[in-house]
Parts: structure tokens; C-alpha cells; sequence
């Protein structure tokens, strides 16, 4: 921990203390005159309690708070969630890559797993191409910071993204939504709930999302590509058999036939072509595509016993895709790549909480199943076999099954009417088994074949301390372990390469405060944390292949800062702010991308971890002013973040790392004073700032340097109506 930046950040997070989420909306039971900052019930610890009670950094975005942002899917989800980030193009479309607290994971392929869990009602979705879909009625969305590995089941090292949809009402309710865009963009979402039979509830919701391609291809004929066509549904019952006895059925299914980019060229070694200069343009002859369908069901029970709560919940999904990418991105038959996947997975949860005298605890057991499946086909142009449409294949074939079982526990004990005692742990048994084999025609690259079969097992524990200064402020200190199983190289390598990683693991100390002043007119958040990571696993392209390595230690501390407002009877003001102190303690053999521009480092320690920004900073402020002689109100809401500087590789070389940007998005609208219907007008990067939100080295098949970049400015208007 380097103490000079620390205090630094404490100073400016004291004088400018910035919010994490929209959570804090108005209650409608709310006078003007009398507004208190909205109490806000999460699950992050699997029970319930008040996200300013929780001894933990959670950021909280109800329903209302993403309608009023404007946040329809979940790449926009943690823009104002400090020392939390996504990354754009392949890495983020299919590969999943989130960070939260500098931790990241690049999954190219089956062999390694995302550090960050993410779950629907409490059920892990599975592999990261999973994270990419549509909110639908949706209740809120809760953003875990830190490991989580002893309250959530799979591998949760960097922590939980937790999305909990609307439970079926009683009295019948429907939504209808629709927008219209700049590009083309069409969204169309609609919901109903209600009583089906006598305690028997339903809800139903779908979405279909279109736009045309915002990268132009000047190749003739060529699609347009970045664009969208995704459909997705949802649906839900509530079926209350007894007084103390409930099952809850959940199924959703999705839909995904767009043309993405993955990612666009920027300097090709033997061309060049006006689209390398130019953001948002390729001249790409080959086709790129996307055909992604996921589907899953699950199945909870709820048992009131007088003794406590036995929850079991049972769930299956399966996932599949195929995609093709012209790697090179020129007009010419150069390099083609097509690869599938397909993963299913069924995973079980039982626990039973109960209470014992001033204790609170819950005990559980976990299982979860899951075989992944990958094939692969690159293709280098007929110019090496100098026949007309001979092209030697390299070929991969690769699968992954994991069997896990886990045994976790956790008790609160009030040892005094204010101070809590939170101790918990996790023991997981995870086996897997990898098979993969690479066959290159053309003798470049080199041919692999291995199979590997291991077990880990690990013991996280978690204790936790909080006091209750008073009704409205609470301490609270925190310690945590994280653990996440062996990896494998299962993706394009060349000769030599490392195949096998070892577990990562991460033990983090916590300390904050969470207060509410101003007759909770003011609510104001402050954590500061260090984790220390060992073994973390790293994948990178490298030029002619692969690299996949275990970065020995890696040492993160950061201040984490937030506050909500209401200034007077119609104005809130919310913000956030992140620091990261993100560096390798020690990195040796260090992999360096293929066509580095500098002297590359033996041993990267002291640099920046991938995808790690020093800084996150969001601000917001929303007005809703009351137009009473027509029966309605004015909505005006500007929201602004900012992420300082991130690297895509362990080198920190500048060109391929993503500059500092600051995005500012606006909505104007009407609601009617009962909520019935809605109409924005909206921009998102207004100021249509061009930033790279991914890039890569490919210099083994002569491309030095791609990119994927952020969207640019997008504007339209959304309608909405509901109906009760």
C-alpha cells in the first residue's frame, strides 16, 4: 500500500464525497416537503437487511433508479460503481471481462472462469457470456465489492454482481415500453404480473432490441457490423401452498443474432488501408457474426419451520454460440477465425437460518455441474499453399467438466445492543478435467494435445465486526478470503506455452462507516480496503498465440467513497468516487505482447494489474419538479463518470492500454403525477467522446495492434406506459 496516494484520496473524498448508485430515490409515501432518503432491503448475505446495516461495500440500483437512468442492460450497470469497470468489444461481448477492486479475468475460452459471480435471484448464471442481456423487470441490482466466496457458491473472488427480479404481484399490473434511437435503435420491452388462480401468481416479461451497425465497413457489399438483434423473455410463478410453505419457478430464454465488430484494426504489417486511422471503421470482407441462445429454469422452495427458514433451490441453464471473426479486418482473404461453444451446467443450494438465542445463523450445502464445450477453426489465406482456395487449417477442439461441492456456514451474534459479530466460512471441492487438442496444417504454430485432470479444495472464512454508533451511523470492519480453482490454456497456443494454472486465491481487510444525516435528507458512505492476491491468473494474446500464467502476487488497496442528496423539495444529487493502488508485488517471466515498442520487463512488478484504473468517479443530479395545473411532472437528470487510464497487458505498454474518459449522459422528460405513463428524450456520451475500452496484440498473424472502442454519442426517446 503506498500511504502518500492513500491520503491523498482521503482528502479529496472528504471534500468531495461521491455516490455509488441511483438507490436513493424518493419514497412515493414521501410528502415534498418532508423527502427522507429512500431504506433500501438487499440479500447480499443471503438474509434480509438495510444496505446501511450490511457490514460490507454494496451498491444498490433499484428499478425506478434504472428507469430514470436509462439503464436497459447490464454493460451499463457498473458505471457508477466505484473501482468497478467492464471492458467493451470481444472482451466484453462474449469474454465476460468485469473488474471490481482490480481484479479481472480475461476468459477467451472454456478453460478458465470469471472472478467475478454473477447471479439472477441468487443462482449463478455460469460462464461470462451469460452477463451480456437485457434488465427486465427487474427490482434492483446489487454490486458485491470484495470476496464473496462464503455467502455465494462459484468462485467469487472479486466479487458478486446479484440481480433480483420482481416477484409476482397480487393485483394484476402490466408495463409497456418503447424506444426509438439514432443507428436505428429500437427497444420494445413489456411486462405483466398478476393472480393467475387462487394462490397462485404469475409474471411474464419480454424484450427485443435492434440497431443498426455503428462500425462502417467500406468493403462493397460488406455488413455493417456493432449492431443488434437480440430477443429475450422471462417469466415467473409464485405458487403459495401453505401459510409457512412457497415455490417460486423462474425461466428466461435469449436470443442473440447480431453482426458485433469484436474488434477493429489499427496498424497492419503489410497494408495500408484508410479504416486502420479512422475509429469506427473496418474494410473487412469476411463476415463477422454472432449467433448466441441461452435458456435456464429454476425451481426455489421456501419451508417456514418454527425453528427457521429452509430455502433449497435447484437450477439448470444451458448456453451456446457460435461466432466468426475476419481477424484481420481487411480486404482480402487473410486470416478467418470461427469458434462455438456450448456449456450446461445444474446446480443445487439448501440451507436452513434460524435463531439461537442472540445468534442469527444459516447453514447450507452447494453443488453445482457444469461441462463446457469449444471448437475452433482458424484459417491463414490460400497464399501459403498457393492454391485458389486451399487454405491450411488450424484446428481446436477442447472441453472442461467441473464437478464442485461446498459446505458454508454463517452466524451474527449481537454480543451487545450495538456491537454484531459476523463469522462465516466456505469449504469447497472442486474437480475438473480438461481435454484440448490443437492441430495446425500449416506447421506455424505448432500442434498441442493434453488432458488434464485435477481436484483443489479450499477453506474461505469471513469475520466481521459492526457497531452501531447510532440509529443513523454505523462501523463496521471486515475480513475476507476468495478463492478460485485451476485454469487451463484451451485457446490458440504455440509451441512451448504454459497449459495449466494454479488456484488464485485473495484475503481483503475492510473498514467503513455508513451514515445518514439531515434527518436522513443525507446519506454519506466511506470503506478503505487491501487485498492480497496470489497466484492470479492471467491471459493474454501475445502474437502467435496464448499466454496464460499465474502473476505470483499482487498487492490492491483503495478508498471507496459515496453520498446521496436531497436539496430541497425537488432536487437529489448522488456520486462516487473509486482510487485503486492496483500493482504486481511480483510477476516473474513476465509474458510481453508479441510487437512491444519498449524493452520489456523480466519481472513486472511494481506495474499496473489489467484493467485496473486508478480512478472511478461518477456524479449525478436529478430534478423532479411538479407541473401541478397539468397534473404531471418535469424530470431533468444528468449523469457523468469518469475512468482514468487502464492497461490490457502486465507490461503496461502505452499503445495497447485505454486512455482516461469522461462520459456525461442526459434525459428530459414528463411523468404523469401517478406514475402512469412517461416520455424522455435522451443522449448517452452526449459530448460523443471516442475512447478505447479494449485492445490486444495479434502481430503473429501481422497485426501489431486491435481495438475495440466505446459507443459513441446515442440519442432518442422513450415512452413508456403502466397499467394497474
Amino acid at each position: 500500500m503506498k500511504l502518500s496516494k492513500i491520503a491523498t484520496s482521503l482528502l479529496i473524498t472528504g471534500l468531495f464525497p461521491v455516490s455509488t448508485s441511483f438507490s436513493q430515490e424518493q419514497s412515493e409515501s414521501q410528502s415534498a416537503d418532508n423527502r427522507q432518503i429512500e431504506v433500501i432491503e438487499i440479500t447480499a448475505r443471503k438474509r434480509t437487511e438495510t444496505a446501511q446495516s450490511a457490514p460490507l461495500s454494496v451498491s444498490v440500483l433499484n428499478g425506478l433508479s434504472l428507469e430514470r437512468a436509462g439503464v436497459d442492460g447490464f454493460e451499463n450497470v457498473l458505471a457508477t460503481v466505484p473501482n468497478a469497470s467492464q471492458s467493451g468489444g470481444i472482451g466484453g461481448g462474449l469474454q465476460g471481462l468485469v473488474s471490481i477492486r482490480g481484479i479481472s479475468t480475461l476468459v477467451r475460452f472454456v478453460g478458465l472462469e470469471t472472478g467475478v459471480g454473477y447471479y439472477v435471484d441468487g443462482v449463478y448464471v455460469g460462464r461470462p457470456e451469460n452477463f451480456n442481456q437485457d434488465l427486465m423487470d427487474v427490482d434492483r441490482v446489487e454490486v458485491l465489492r470484495g470476496p464473496q466466496g462464503a455467502v455465494f457458491g462459484k468462485n467469487t473472488i472479486a466479487g458478486a454482481i446479484n440481480i433480483i427480479t420482481n416477484t409476482p404481484t397480487e393485483d394484476t399490473k402490466a408495463t409497456i415500453e418503447a424506444q426509438y434511437g439514432n443507428f436505428g435503435h429500437t427497444r420494445l420491452k413489456a411486462s405483466i404480473s398478476g393472480e393467475l388462480s387462487e394462490n397462485i401468481f404469475g409474471s411474464v416479461s419480454g424484450s427485443y432490441f435492434a440497431r443498426d451497425g455503428v462500425v462502417k465497413n467500406s468493403f462493397p457489399g460488406g455488413d455493417d457490423l456493432d449492431d443488434a438483434d437480440l430477443v429475450s423473455a422471462r417469466t415467473k410463478l409464485l405458487f403459495k401452498a401453505a401459510d409457512n410453505i412457497e415455490f417460486v419457478f423462474a425461466a428466461d430464454v435469449l436470443r442473440d443474432r447480431s453482426k458485433p465488430a469484436f474488434f477493429e484494426v489499427r496498424d497492419a504489417a503489410f497494408i495500408d488501408d484508410p479504416t486502420e486511422s479512422t475509429p469506427f471503421t473496418v474494410n473487412s470482407d469476411q463476415p463477422n457474426f454472432l449467433n448466441r441462445d441461452i435458456w435456464g429454469a429454476s425451481l426455489q422452495s421456501n419451508v417456514q419451520l418454527q425453528s427457521g427458514l429452509w430455502e433449497t433451490v435447484v437450477a439448470i441453464r444451458d448456453t451456446s454460440f457460435e461466432a466468426g471473426i475476419d481477424d484481420d479486418k481487411l480486404p482480402f482473404r487473410f486470416f478467418i477465425d470461427e469458434f462455438a461453444s456450448d456449456a450446461n451446467f445444474t446446480s443445487a443450494e439448501t440451507r436452513f437460518s434460524g435463531s439461537l438465542n442472540n445468534t442469527d445463523y444459516q447453514v447450507g450445502l452447494y453443488w453445482f455441474s457444469q461441462d463446457a464445450n469449444n471448437i475452433s477453426n482458424f484459417a491463414l489465406g490460400d497464399f501459403l499453399t498457393g492454391v485458389p482456395g486451399v487454405e491450411p487449417p488450424i484446428d481446436l477442439t477442447s472441453s472442461v467438466d467441473t464437478d464442485s461441492i461446498a459446505l458454508f456456514f454463517n452466524t451474527d451474534t449481537q454480543l451487545t445492543a450495538q456491537l454484531a459479530l459476523e463469522i462465516g466460512g466456505r469449504y469447497v471441492s472442486e474437480e475438473k478435467s480438461a481435454f484440448h487438442k490443437q492441430d495446425d496444417m500449416t506447421g506455424i504454430f505448432g500442434s498441442t494435445d493434453f488432458q488434464i485432470d485435477r481436484t483443489d479444495s479450499d477453506f474461505s472464512p469471513i469475520v466481521s465486526l459492526s457497531y452501531e454508533v447510532s440509529p443513523t451511523l454505523t462501523a463496521y470492519a471486515r475480513y475476507a478470503e476468495g478463492f478460485k480453482s485451476a485454469g487451463f490454456n484451451t485457446d490458440f497456443v504455440s509451441q512451448g506455452a504454459n497449459l495449466e494454472v494454479e488456484p488464485e486465491t485473495a484475503t481483503s481487510v475492510e473498514a467503513g462507516v455508513k451514515t445518514m444525516l439531515l434527518n436522513r435528507a443525507l446519506r454519506v458512505n466511506l470503506a478503505v480496503f487491501n487485498t492480497q492476491y496470489d497466484n492470479l491468473q492471467l491471459a493474454q494474446i501475445v502474437g502467435a498465440g496464448v499466454s496464460l500464467n499465474n502473476a505470483a502476487q499482487a498487492d490492491i488497496s483503495g478508498i471507496e467513497a459515496d453520498f446521496s442528496a436531497l436539496l430541497g423539495d425537488y432536487f437529489d444529487i448522488y456520486g462516487s468516487v473509486g482510487f485503486l493502488d492496483a500493482t504486481y508485488d511480483d510477476f516473474p517471466g513476465c509474458p510481453a505482447a508479441g510487437a512491444i515498442e519498449m524493452p520489456p520487463k523480466e519481472n513486472c512488478s511494481g506495474n499496473f494489474l489489467n484493467l485496473a484504473p486508478e480512478w472511478t468517479t461518477a456524479f449525478g443530479a436529478q430534478m423532479v419538479y411538479p407541473l401541478t395545473d397539468l397534473e404531471m411532472d418535469l424530470v431533468v437528470r444528468a449523469d457523468w463518470n469518469y475512468r482514468s487510464e487502464v492497461f490490457f497487458e502486465p507490461q503496461n505498454e502505452t499503445r495497447l492500454s485505454g486512455e482516461s474518459r469522461s462520459l456525461l449522459n442526459v434525459r428530459v422528460g414528463l411523468t404523469d403525477d401517478v406514475g402512469a405513463w412517461d416520455v424522455f428524450l435522451w443522449a448517452n456520451n452526449i459530448l460523443d467522446e471516442e475512447y478505447v475500452n479494449f485492445a490486444d496484440d495479434r502481430s503473429g498473424i501481422f497485426v501489431p495492434t486491435t481495438e475495440s472502442f466505446g459507443a459513441p454519442r446515442m440519442y432518442g426517446m422513450t415512452l413508456r406506459f403502466r397499467f394497474e
